[in-house]
């Protein structure tokens, strides 16, 4: 989604000046939330600054996405970010059965502090990008809404690893019960190097932003086919909680999709009727 100029420079000013509180030495301030326990940006102006302002961030899809799993499931987080989701989910299912991916060495360092100012060890955490195979790819970090870095093969000012889930997925996890990814576009790519782990994967929690997904040379089309193919329903992550079966995804969300800015929670599963 693009940002208008004016409001860009007023983010950058305003981001910096917040920064300038953690002087030379400082990576951090530190916000005790609902979330939990979190190192945040203070020139962060989307989840740092809902997390230092209100106190929480995605609240509701929280405690949705914790009611679906417990102590005996395993999660993967692609796109961990500083941990905001990952956190209190893991706190409310207790399990560490966990993988999570980062890309941004700044997120993932905040990552790793906030897994241990909240005592979850033992869980894997990578910081790498995820794609359809692995190698290295070109990535960009942004600095006024740092849950927005991503992947940037023409102009990334870093080069970072880069991995597929089928490759880093143990086998013997038979099954998946939780995947949650944001990774800003490259959700296709992703998809594409997964297909034998959603082949066995119960639920996806995902955003799709038709937008993000063209900027990574992707479409739509393939997001709602590679969904069709491994679930049997999704629900539409908002008041309406609306229900859509596999065969009306396309139906539902391409008129959806030509609208400006769109950014869209979805839970994809494997439900035949609404829960």
């Amino acid at each position: 989604m693009k940002v208008p100029l004016i409001k860009r420079l007023s983010r950058q000013i305003r981001g910096r000046w917040r920064a300038r509180v953690l002087a030379t030495h400082g990576v951090a301030v530190v916000a005790d939330t609902k979330n939990g326990l979190l190192a945040v940006q203070p020139g962060d102006f989307n989840v740092s600054r809902a997390l230092l302002q209100r106190g929480e961030y995605d609240w509701p899809q929280i405690q949705l996405l914790s009611s679906l799993v417990g102590a005996s499931s395993r999660l993967i987080f692609a796109g961990a970010h500083i941990g905001a989701l990952l956190i209190p989910i893991v706190r409310a299912a207790r399990t560490r059965a966990v993988i999570a991916y980062e890309p941004s060495p700044r997120n993932y360092q905040l990552l790793t502090m906030n897994l241990a100012l909240n005592d979850i060890h033992d869980i894997v955490v990578r910081n790498t990008a995820l794609g359809e195979s692995p190698g290295r790819i070109r990535f960009t970090e942004n600095r006024i809404n740092t849950g927005n870095s991503r992947v940037d093969s023409s102009g990334g000012g870093l080069d970072v690893p880069l991995d597929s889930l089928d490759r880093s997925v143990p086998p013997e996890w038979e099954s998946i019960d939780l995947i949650v990814m944001d990774i800003e576009g490259s959700e296709v790519a992703a998809m594409r190097g997964a297909q034998a782990v959603l082949a066995r994967t119960r639920r996806l929690y995902v955003e799709f932003a038709p937008e993000q997904l063209r900027d990574q040379g992707a479409t739509s089309e393939e997001f709602i086919a590679l969904a069709g193919r491994f679930f049997k329903s999704a629900y539409v992550i908002d008041d309406s909680m609306k229900f859509i079966r596999a065969a009306d995804f396309s139906a539902h969300l391409l008129p959806l999709s030509r609208r400006r800015g769109l950014l869209l929670n979805l839970l994809f599963t494997q439900d035949a009727d609404s829960a």
